[in-house]
């Protein structure tokens, strides 16, 4: 299976289990062409991913994507892989779909028991995802982001995540990453190192360690989401990954 409908799968099953209340009565995930229209409040999860990955996108298929984020006041946008967009764009742009300023990057690598190589780092499991979500809150310091949504984002990523992992340095906490498997697929998803403590082989770590997670529960593979010429791709590249798709996002405003 590939990145992008394994990520839209995984997302689509933990809204679909998810206990609901009224903080959460509006969240949600409709299929589109093979992927799902994912939405969940007050967080960055408020696009369609892997739509058009089993067939080209039709006109009912934008209009049952718009309706869904137009009802909850959002407007659409498709995170697509470049040959679906290639594929389909007409169809997008006749829509008044426009290009959203975001490139990102899917690598993928085997799956295999290495553990880290460096002494001075220690990573393991928790299911604290309080601790979790304040330690990767402090390892995005410097994103310039609405700091509520980011909080509100990773604690969804904590909660939807079947293994949470933090990595230390000399005994000190200094990174955070997850590990879910879709199929024989591992998704390695939402790793991050405090900014005082980057370049110390930390991610390298993290990668190792999840990938070492995946490999023991299963998985064949290993895939990660990143933007193009980022440190974290150049890590997953030196660890013998290699790039498997390039996804852009569109957007169209409500009307």
């Amino acid at each position: 299976m590939s990145f992008d409908r394994a990520e839209a799968t995984f997302w689509a099953a933990f809204l679909r289990n998810r206990n609901v209340d009224a903080g959460t009565a509006g969240d949600g995930a409709i299929p589109v062409a093979g992927g799902y229209a994912v939405y969940v409040a007050g967080t960055a999860l408020t696009y369609a991913m892997g739509a058009g990955s089993a067939r080209p996108l039709r006109e009912d298929d934008c209009t049952a994507a718009e309706d869904f984020y137009a009802a909850r006041a959002q407007p659409c946008r498709f995170e697509l892989d470049e040959a679906v967009l290639a594929r389909d764009e007409a169809l997008l742009r006749a829509r008044g779909y426009a290009d959203e300023d975001l490139v990102l990057r899917v690598l993928g690598g085997p799956a295999a028991a290495t553990p880290p190589k460096n002494g001075r780092i220690a990573v393991r499991t928790t299911t604290d995802r309080r601790a979790w979500t304040d330690l990767a809150m402090l390892a995005h310091a410097e994103a310039a982001v609405d700091a509520p949504a980011l909080r509100r984002t990773l604690q969804t990523a904590a909660a939807a995540a079947q293994v949470l992992v933090i990595a230390s340095l000399d005994g000190q906490d200094a990174g955070v990453g997850t590990v879910s498997l879709v199929g024989e697929l591992g998704l390695l998803m939402g790793a991050a190192v405090l900014p005082a403590l980057r370049g110390r082989g930390i991610y390298a770590a993290l990668l190792a360690a999840r990938l070492a997670i995946a490999h023991g529960r299963g998985a064949t593979r290993g895939a990660l989401k990143t933007t193009p010429d980022s440190p974290v791709e150049r890590s997953a590249l030196r660890a013998g990954f290699q790039p498997a798709e390039l996804r852009r996002r569109v957007r169209r405003e409500p009307v």
